[in-house]
């Protein structure tokens, strides 16, 4: 019966994988295979990310599966959300806007408090771009070159994670298999304009465009990404705990596949469209992935913690070499949440969960020897429904990079909306002899 649950919803997560959105365009999705996605749901983004040592009994933890253990229901939840960014250089902004589907994800007790399974779909790294430029033509005054760069698509990931308690109240590891796919597509364009003059006394002329081309890279990536997770907790008393957490993400050489083609379009002689590559087989290098995180929380009152990570970018390598301009990357997440009063029968507010964080990240876009920095505050409120489902709303204001030395630097606003769906009876497996 678990197996036909699980192949059921990964069947129906990549059914609806048109429906999840890419993120508002960002020129440094330029960048290898986009911008890295955050794991957390709206939960732990609500404390800007926190995970990795502090989870609920009620609200699944998608960052470290040794919490998973915690759950005793079975659990759907479904994030969406809405993001504004705004773009801008010494002199110029620009805004954009765009949302959807963030993730879907299922988890469900094999052995009550001792070993639980998730699953799910979410985005894994994701590019949108579109860059204009232009320049003058050496040795002609009159001439002038045009250049766009547009990017699109990104990887999704399904997968399958697991939690085992070790030690009642004290240890429990965890394990997370998921499955990369998707496509990125990216082009160039060129064209060169020059402004003709019919005679000498002609001082406005007309603009005539020659030598256009348009060079076309669509990128394919699949493979399986491996991570594990470990917990320990220590109770104080009858309600306080320090909680102690860490992860680890394998290194991946995923597959790529790579079309090139390029496209005349002008009057020379040259074909109008020449397939440099196709179907050309590669792996694209993914460096591994450490986390360490502390949190100390009372139980049913509050929680605060810090989480850190760190992934050494120099070592990525494209599938057509190494990617220059990438450094060490690392974040670091200071966060927490607090309940008035969790049993309250009498006031609705005070049985509602307020959270809160920070997260600074030095991504690992280096460029002109200038850091590409990402620092965002967050917030946000969960809010029970019925008896044991919640409906959590975050907001989340930022800034990445900088416009100095001629880059950009980005403002952007999240809205998030998470739907998280308990239940208790779990009848269609509890009465199984073999998960007792």
């Amino acid at each position: 019966m678990i197996k036909k649950l699980v192949f059921s919803l990964l069947l129906s997560t990549v059914s609806v994988l048109g429906a999840i959105a890419q993120s508002a365009s960002s020129p440094y999705s330029l960048f290898g295979i986009g911008i890295v996605s955050k794991r957390g749901l709206v939960y732990q983004n609500n404390m800007g990310g926190l995970g990795i040592s502090n989870g609920k009994v009620w609200i699944l933890n998608n960052i470290n599966p040794a919490l998973l253990p915690l759950n005793n229901f079975s659990t759907f939840e479904a994030g969406l959300y809405t993001e504004k960014r705004t773009l801008n250089t010494s002199d110029l902004k620009q805004s954009n806007t765009n949302g959807g589907l963030s993730y879907l994800t299922f988890a469900f007790p094999i052995t009550n408090g001792k070993w639980t399974m998730a699953v799910g779909l979410m985005p894994f790294s994701d590019v949108s771009y579109n860059i204009t430029t232009s320049s003058n033509v050496v040795n002609r005054e009159e001439a002038t070159a045009n250049y766009q760069y547009t990017g699109n698509g990104g990887i999704n990931q399904v997968y399958v994670s697991n939690g085992w308690q070790i030690i009642p109240n004290f240890l429990s590891i965890g394990a997370r298999v998921g499955y990369a796919f998707g496509s990125v597509n990216d082009e160039s364009f060129i064209d060169i304009s020059e402004r003709v003059y019919i005679n000498e006394e002609d001082t406005v002329g007309f603009p005539k465009q020659f030598n256009s081309s348009v060079f076309k890279r669509t990128s394919r990536y699949s493979d399986f990404l491996l991570e594990g997770g470990l917990n320990m907790r220590k109770r104080f008393g009858k309600k306080m705990e320090v909680n102690l957490g860490f992860i680890y993400e394998l290194a991946s050489n995923m597959n790529t596949k790579r079309d090139e083609t390029l496209e005349i379009v002008d009057d020379s002689p040259f074909p109008p469209t020449d397939s440099i590559l196709t179907n050309v087989k590669g792996t694209t290098f993914l460096p591994q992935k450490f986390g360490g995180g502390l949190s100390i929380t009372k139980i049913y009152k509050w929680t605060f913690g810090v989480d850190f990570y760190s992934q050494d970018w120099t070592k990525y390598k494209s599938d057509f070499g190494a990617e220059n301009g990438f450094t060490n990357s690392y974040e670091i997440i200071v966060g927490g949440e607090f309940t008035p009063d969790f049993f309250s029968a009498t006031s609705y507010l005070k049985r509602v969960t307020y959270q809160f964080g920070f997260n600074y990240e030095q991504t690992p876009v280096m460029i002109n020897n200038t850091n590409i920095d990402d620092f965002g505050i967050n917030f946000g409120v969960s809010l029970p429904v019925g008896s044991a489902s919640i409906f959590t709303v975050g907001f989340n204001y930022g800034q990445q990079g900088t416009v100095s030395d001629g880059l950009v630097k980005e403002d952007y606003f999240k809205i998030r909306l998470g739907m998280t769906f308990n239940d208790r009876s779990y009848g269609w497996y509890r009465n199984q002899g073999k998960f007792k």
